[in-house]
């Protein structure tokens, strides 16, 4: 290829990019007004749907959750316990079985969480009244502008029950109850820092007085299920070592009382056989009496096992009420209005030319 003919054809390369510019700026000014006005229909729309939302409060708690067991946290206890003949080296000197502090978020995002939470009175600001959550997300859409526009149905709740007996012994919601769930669960959330060991427990709702409580009563939940799932199994024993102790505390008082009733009907009696019989009923009262006593003392290991294995939850910055709404955003909701009318319009103009070409 000569030199003359590779001018020429970046020449015709830099005209073709000219004319294409060319025609974008001919067909912007030819179809402003039509840009235009998908344009100002986009800012309307944007202007509508920024002012009939409500305003958004947040608040959060900060915790500090125990990390791992302690093994010699009760030398104090088992010192004073040693006096009472009780031995709990093998409760403090033991592991402590926990839930790791990264899936706590997970246990806020489970449906009995979000049951617990809709029947949990708060105080709203907004309405100037105490009522539960479930009535507060009730009264709060049926109050939009959007849902007074369209009449939307949600607070009507007309699903039949699958289950009325519960034979099944499973969990069932009706359908609004389902999506008071998910409105619980995108207005609560936690989150957990690997490199602090925080955990910070977050809620955002249109009441800042109810989004404070929110948040509290979120955090109680989750500190009262971690405690009990990590002492469950120490408080089933006190509880079978209860029953216990009461069963053979009742043996042994039995078997006090007809040794003791023996002796005072059998008094200055010297024959084999009445001594035979006292030693029995004295073998049958030892016998309860340390059944008794040794029951008595796991009890109280049992129970000194639950307050060991309870976690421990430092709370570093309480709940508080919002001074300041944390969104939503009006300006850049309105401005994504419109720069999606400017597409839209440039879009339907494009269309609109490709189809008047083909037709002519």
């Amino acid at each position: 290829m000569s030199v003359t003919e590779t001018k020429r054809k970046e020449t015709n390369d830099e005209d073709e990019i000219e004319i294409r510019l060319s025609n974008i700026v001919r067909f912007l000014k030819r179809n402003r007004w039509r840009i235009l006005v998908f344009t100002l229909v986009g800012f309307v729309l944007g202007l509508v749907y920024a002012f009939s939302i409500e305003n958004q409060y947040s608040a959060q708690v900060r915790v500090l959750p125990e990390m791992e067991s302690k093994g010699g946290g009760l030398n104090g206890l088992g010192s004073l316990a040693g006096l009472a003949g009780i031995d709990i080296g093998g409760v403090a000197g033991g592991g402590m079985d926990a839930i790791r502090p990264d899936i706590y978020p997970d246990v806020l995002h489970s449906v009995p969480f979000a049951l617990y939470l809709l029947k949990q009175p708060v105080y709203s600001q907004l309405l100037t009244k105490e009522t539960t959550l479930e009535s507060f997300l009730k009264e709060k859409s049926g109050r939009t502008l959007i849902s007074n526009l369209f009449g939307s149905k949600a607070n009507e709740d007309t699903s039949p029950v699958l289950d009325p007996n519960h034979r099944s012994k499973t969990l069932e919601i009706t359908k609004f109850q389902e999506v008071l769930v998910r409105q619980v669960h995108k207005s609560v959330s936690a989150t957990f820092d690997k490199k602090t060991g925080l955990i910070t427990v977050s809620s955002t709702l249109p009441d800042p007085v109810v989004a404070a409580t929110v948040a509290r009563l979120s955090l109680e939940y989750l500190t009262n299920y971690i405690t009990s799932y990590r002492t469950e199994k120490a408080r089933n024993q006190v509880r079978f070592l209860t029953h216990q102790v009461e069963d053979t505390k009742k043996r042994y008082q039995v078997a006090e009382y007809a040794l003791s009733n023996y002796r005072d009907k059998n008094r200055g009696l010297f024959l084999n056989t009445a001594k035979i019989e006292e030693q029995k009923l004295q073998s049958d009262f030892l016998l309860a009496q340390n059944v008794y006593g040794d029951l008595s003392k796991q009890l109280e290991q049992a129970k000194i096992k639950v307050e060991e294995q309870s976690p421990v939850f430092k709370i570093l910055e309480p709940a508080q009420i919002p001074l300041k709404k944390s969104g939503p955003n009006r300006i850049l909701t309105i401005l994504s209005f419109v720069v999606l009318g400017s597409v839209f319009g440039t879009i339907f103009c494009v269309i609109r030319t490709f189809i008047f070409k083909s037709a002519n």
